[in-house]
């Protein structure tokens, strides 16, 4: 199912008694996050807040991704994975003859279909608004401020026609300005970049909230530069994004609830932070540059979107396990041997990673490892682990036996030292620079360790068959 915006999709929850209602009046200063977070820790359904203290016009949506079922109900599918891999083999076949083109012009209007569509937007210009009007968050008691914590931030590539549409924590500090905490490798980051090559200081931005949940979702996810994240949502949404041009020039979806448009200005850096952030750790203050607000537009009645992150498991940690599942596609092809992935939750999915390999070869999981440290933003795993394709990496014993009985540390164990490192990471001696821990916990190959591997034992195969009976009357025994 594709909703066309927020209400749809609120609609969809309350008629599923999944939508708790809050009608109490809260405050943003601490108290909402506070709410939100025990509701996702207890696994409750989406918050909706109507009355918010000093904001009247305001309704407040948190907990929207509250479990991987949200995931799926978002997505409209529990087949995370196939969504990926019907894309990929509606376009496998690439026409090269005038006949094989007509025989494929069905597929390309199929495509067609999820590509982004212009329309007229839901929202009006507000000339008496400002940043401070709007409904932002102070998430935890040492935060240096209120915070946009699931706001949209647009930007364009100054060459291609590709947008980037990325969740940063963004700091209010004034009523047209707020501080965008976009690090190093994102790609709001890299396509500032491109505008300082060419001398142009101030970027053309929109801060958007309140979106269709799967355009929230894809701006939160690490698609790789280069592809629109607008026809990404389009993919996942099979139906392609409606969006309105502003005259900045960039698009926005025009069914948001609300857009600020305006322009980083990279002339303008202030110092952000500190925040409490999703390694459960206050970030320490850094420097990051200013939005600078131009336009202000709003829905009637408008529902701002927000999330607290801190410990596991929260928001964050059931979006990660959705990019998780629909990004194993992907890196399959670039990783062919790779089998199946699991970044752990607790693992705050820059932390621990397990991977399983279809290995054939002399020193293929050490090869393995160091090709997926070269994608996107496993980049930044600082743990990784790599075992046999019939090693269950979502179950942490099978795991566990894997080390305990395929590795020798010093053989099996890698550690590259003075590599590139999340900005959030404080356990690194330098900002931006840290090291990285492999395992290979493959089964080795007599090249490897100059002798035959030994014989897993087995059971006998007729004897197997003759104690199956036996199996029910074990599971049917609980002792006292």
């Amino acid at each position: 199912m594709t909703f066309k915006d927020l209400r749809e999709y609120l609609a969809y929850l309350r008629e599923r008694n999944n939508l708790i209602t809050i009608n109490d009046e809260v405050s943003v200063n601490l108290e909402i996050a506070e709410i939100s977070r025990n509701a996702t820790y207890l696994n409750a359904p989406t918050l909706l807040f109507t009355k918010i203290r000093d904001y009247p016009e305001w309704k407040m949506v948190t907990n929207l991704f509250n479990s991987v079922e949200a995931i799926y109900n978002i997505l409209g599918t529990r087949d995370l994975e196939g969504i990926a891999s019907n894309f990929f083999s509606s376009i496998s076949s690439t026409p090269y003859t005038l006949q094989s083109k007509l025989k494929s012009m069905g597929t390309m209007i199929g495509l067609g279909k999820i590509l982004p569509k212009n329309s007229r937007a839901q929202f009006q210009e507000r000339k008496e608004f400002s940043i401070k009007s709007f409904p932002a968050l102070r998430t935890w008691p040492k935060d240096a401020g209120t915070f946009f914590t699931f706001s949209l931030l647009v930007t364009q590539d100054p060459d291609a026609n590709v947008h980037n549409v990325s969740v940063y924590r963004m700091q209010i500090v004034g009523d047209k300005e707020v501080i965008v905490h976009w690090q190093a490798l994102k790609r709001g980051r890299i396509t500032a970049q491109r505008y300082l090559e060419r001398r142009i200081k101030e970027i053309p931005a929109a801060i958007v909230n309140g979106v269709d949940p799967v355009i929230a979702f894809v701006a939160a996810s690490p698609v790789p530069p280069g592809i629109d994240k607008y026809l990404f949502a389009g993919i996942l949404r099979n139906e392609g994004v409606r969006l309105f041009r502003l005259t900045n020039g960039l698009r926005v979806p025009a069914t948001a609830e609300s857009v600020i448009e305006g322009y980083v200005d990279m002339n303008d850096t202030r110092l952000e932070g500190p925040f409490g952030d999703h390694l459960g750790y206050y970030t320490p203050a850094d420097y990051y540059p200013v939005f600078k607000a131009e336009k202000f537009y709003t829905r009637e009645e408008p529902i701002f979107h927000a999330t607290s992150v801190g410990k596991p498991p929260l928001e964050d940690a059931w979006i990660g396990k959705g990019v998780e599942r629909i990004f194993l596609p992907f890196l399959k092809m670039i990783v062919p041997e790779l089998v199946d992935m699991n970044l752990p939750i607790h693992g705050l999915f820059t932390g621990v990673g397990i991977f399983s390999i279809n290995k054939v070869f002399p020193g293929q999981g050490k090869k393995a490892m160091l090709s997926l440290w070269g994608v996107g933003q496993l980049s930044l795993l600082k743990i990784m682990i790599i075992v046999d394709k019939d090693v269950n990496v979502h179950d942490f014993n099978h795991v566990i036996y894997a080390l305990s009985t395929t590795v020798d540390p010093k053989r099996d164990v890698v550690i590259i030292d003075n590599i590139t490192a999340d900005s959030l990471d404080h356990t690194t001696e330098r900002p931006l620079v840290g090291s990285r821990l492999g395992i290979d916990a493959t089964r080795k190959t007599k090249e490897e360790v100059g002798h035959e591997w030994p014989e897993e034992v087995a059971p006998d195969d007729e004897i197997s068959k003759k104690v199956e009976k036996y199996k029910h009357l074990f599971k049917q025994y609980k002792s006292p």
